[in-house]
């Protein structure tokens, strides 16, 4: 009896021993980085053949800690990439239909949960379930059972000059018109299966032009832009301020990168946002401030916080807000961050930051993601959680807010692996 507790116990010394070894493995910081290495880290990530230019920004609520550009916006004239370089920052556009649709239910125009067709010039019911509503929260959790349909919204590219500020057009011409077919539904009843569309999002930024009788271009300039002096950002390329400023894009093909012409698609509110790291980085503060000039606190409580439960069928992402992601970053870190990711086949962005800590990581670049660049990626944005970490813990009162942080840190890595 007595070998075989000495065994038993042996045995779990070396579970648990190898458990812990895992766990330490798994959520070490194996960058390190820090304001006097950071400059030199992301140079070696950038490389020619993988990424012609590329800002990143590291920040908390109230300030910038550290914020660059990296390589070319234009390769060919040897063009820096600065922070004042200007770029499509592609699905992470998104987040804007979220607050919009906050700030016109601020406004009493409309409610998440009320049916789209209270809304609407014509009824949108996926055929399967016809006595279900779909609602304005369906859309913005992409739970509303319309099929993702990428191949509709690719084949609508189109050049900022033919694009209209007003969806109406194209809205009216898929659902009601059918001009590009019947309109594509999942199998699924709405509100039950997450399944991330574009038209869907293109549709809930109609619903507010039409609630509040302006194009949702200006109601973004009016609610969003202009409250935080974002200068530069905007839906048409043709407005920037600086057309200097505008970027070249790229995409990687047979490990070198081939200059591209980047246009803009049809449905803008799904993907065309242009803007600089800057004023990123302001929308950013302002989300992790709460920031009245936005919405009222609990508007950003709804907003932000986890909507979907167990029941809804979820396999592509952890949870969502309205519009944002809760997700455990796919660019290497194990632990969930709020935000949003970007991309094309010459775009790559990503917009994250942790509730907890009140820090946020920002990359956008101008070339797109392939096999070729997604290890330099994952570096990227590792490095700059990284340098995230070393401010925290710097910045720390005393011994029990390191242990704290260090905590939440390891606790929220370890809970990611599972």
């Amino acid at each position: 009896m007595k070998k075989k507790i000495k065994i038993a116990t042996i045995a779990l010394f070396v579970i648990l021993f190898g458990f812990v070894s895992f766990i330490l493995n798994e959520t070490k910081d194996e960058v390190n980085a820090n304001f006097d290495t950071i400059d030199e880290i992301l140079t070696k990530l950038q490389k020619n053949d993988k990424n012609a230019g590329f800002a990143v920004s590291v920040f908390c609520r109230d300030s910038v800690l550290f914020q660059k550009g990296f390589g070319y916006s234009d390769i060919e004239n040897k063009t820096p990439y600065t922070v004042k370089t200007q770029q499509y920052i592609a699905s992470i556009s998104k987040t804007t239909i979220g607050i919009s649709l906050l700030k016109a239910q601020e406004m009493n125009l409309l409610s998440l949960d009320d049916d789209i067709n209270k809304f609407l010039p014509f009824s949108v019911r996926n055929p399967k379930f016809p006595n279900e509503d779909i609602t304005i929260r369906h859309l913005a959790t992409h739970t509303s059972s319309l099929d993702y349909n990428e191949k509709v919204v690719e084949s609508l590219y189109i050049s900022d000059n033919d694009k209209n500020p007003l969806l109406h057009d194209f809205v009216t011409g898929y659902f009601k018109a059918k001009r590009f077919g019947e309109v594509a539904f999942t199998d699924k009843k709405p509100g039950t299966h997450f399944n991330y569309s574009n038209i869907g999002a293109g549709l809930a930024a109609y619903i507010i032009e039409r609630t509040t009788g302006m194009s949702f271009v200006d109601f973004t300039k009016n609610h969003i832009f202009k409250p935080l002096e974002m200068k530069v950002a905007s839906w048409f390329v043709n407005d920037s301020i600086k057309q200097s400023f505008q970027t070249k894009y790229y995409e990687p093909r047979n490990n070198s990168l081939s200059k591209v012409t980047a246009k803009g698609v049809i449905l803008y509110p799904a993907r065309d946002l242009s803007t600089n790291i800057i004023d990123l980085t302001k929308y950013c503060q302002a989300v992790i401030a709460k920031s009245p000039k936005l919405l009222k606190e609990e508007s950003f409580q709804e907003l932000l916080m986890p909507q979907l439960d167990g029941d809804v069928k979820i396999n592509a992402i952890d949870n969502t807000g309205l519009f944002w992601m809760i997700d455990r970053n796919q660019y290497g870190v194990t632990y969930q961050l709020t935000g949003m990711n970007g991309g094309d086949n010459c775009i790559n962005t990503m917009l994250w930051f942790d509730p907890k800590t009140e820090l946020g990581y920002i990359f956008m670049g101008n070339t797109g993601q392939a096999e070729q660049n997604r290890v330099s990626h994952i570096w990227i944005f590792r490095s700059l959680v990284s340098l995230g970490d070393y401010y925290f813990l710097n910045k720390a009162n005393g011994l029990s807010e390191k242990i704290a942080y260090k905590w939440h840190n390891v606790y929220s890595r370890i809970n990611g692996l599972f």
